[in-house]
């Protein structure tokens, strides 16, 4: 498993030669940071500007709140969450007692 500091949400150019980027980022003080990037006509209409940069920053202890939610809201039990976890190949235990 390789531990994930920075992912690619998307990055996709349009027919209209339109960029569009967002990454997400744990930096190293644990703030949790999405970074975009958008240029082409429609910006330029929008802003005013051919381009437009953006960050959205929770800072770091906030992000297990962040992370508590996205979990309660995306998965309806245990099991959901351990195939998800497989799939991406993230290391995890699981202890059961009957």
């Amino acid at each position: 498993m390789i531990l994930l500091k920075k992912i690619k949400i998307y990055d996709y150019k349009t027919k209209e030669n339109e960029t569009h980027r967002l990454n997400a980022e744990i930096t190293d003080s644990g703030d949790l940071v999405l970074s975009g990037y958008d240029c082409g006509q429609s910006v330029k209409e929008f802003f005013g500007d051919f381009d437009h940069e953006y960050w959205l920053t929770v800072k770091a202890k906030n992000v297990f709140t962040v992370l508590l939610h996205l979990i309660k809201e995306n998965f309806k039990n245990d099991t959901e969450f351990r195939e998800w976890l497989e799939e991406r190949n993230i290391q995890f235990e699981f202890h059961s007692y009957t």
